[in-house]
């Protein structure tokens, strides 16, 4: 007898009964793990478009400006930083912002852990652009670094608080006003108080240690938020 016919037999004398309840039992399996790494792209992969965009459109400038204009190029950029900033709060509070947070409550990748990795994956991006265009400044690495991170790291306080307190376009709204307002003080501390001169870094430090602080305590209740709503 041959192979095929030998199975076609022992189908018909010992026939496979009906599966009971396959889809429950499939559904009941647990999900394969995900590492974080892998977590992290593919969740930088639903990041819209518009934002990197935005962010590229940001760093392209301020490159530009660093090349055409080397010695504006620190003010400049400066003041170019706190929208690449809007745009990583903007996308990491996206839930709250199109009322979509008891949705993603329900997921199986919760709200805080999709929330951290969209806002991680944009801001280690722009810290990587931002290391770019750190060397371009005439002020040096170290400096111009300082100069660069603490509008940024001001800005995302600045929108973390409004997007924890304030819902829907409003908490857009204001994530975009606080990006303006820091980019106004950029430019008023050049104009009005040459506070990128050498003599001045000294306050640029403690600046930059003070906001460093108050955004990871801001990020820290904006991720407890989630954590209540999950509780919720």
């Amino acid at each position: 007898m041959k192979r095929r016919e030998l199975k076609r037999a022992l189908l018909d004398a010992f026939p496979a009964p009906e599966p009971v309840h396959k889809r429950a039992f499939l559904r009941s399996l647990p999900p394969a793990p995900v590492s974080h790494l892998r977590f992290m792209l593919g969740q930088a992969g639903h990041i819209r478009k518009s934002a990197w965009a935005a962010s590229a459109a940001v760093f392209a400038l301020a490159l530009a400006v660093g090349r055409l204009v080397p010695q504006d190029a620190v003010w400049a950029t400066a003041a170019l930083t706190p929208f690449a900033a809007m745009a990583a709060v903007a996308e990491g509070g996206r839930s709250a912002l199109y009322g979509m947070e008891e949705l993603e409550l329900a997921a199986r990748f919760g709200l805080k852990s999709v929330a951290m990795a969209r806002m991680g994956a944009m801001g280690l991006a722009h810290f990587l652009l931002l290391a770019v265009l750190a060397p371009l400044g005439p002020a040096g690495l170290g400096r111009t670094g300082v100069y660069l991170l603490t509008p940024y790291l001001l800005t995302a306080l600045t929108g973390l608080a409004a997007l924890r307190r304030l819902r829907g376009k409003e908490g857009l709204y204001a994530v975009a006003a606080a990006a303006v307002l820091v980019a106004g003080l950029s430019l008023a501390l050049h104009t009005g108080l040459d506070a990128y001169a050498p003599v001045n870094f000294r306050w640029w430090l403690p600046a930059l240690a003070i906001a460093a602080v108050l955004t990871a305590r801001e990020y820290r209740n904006t991720i407890k938020r989630t954590e209540e709503l999950s509780w919720s």
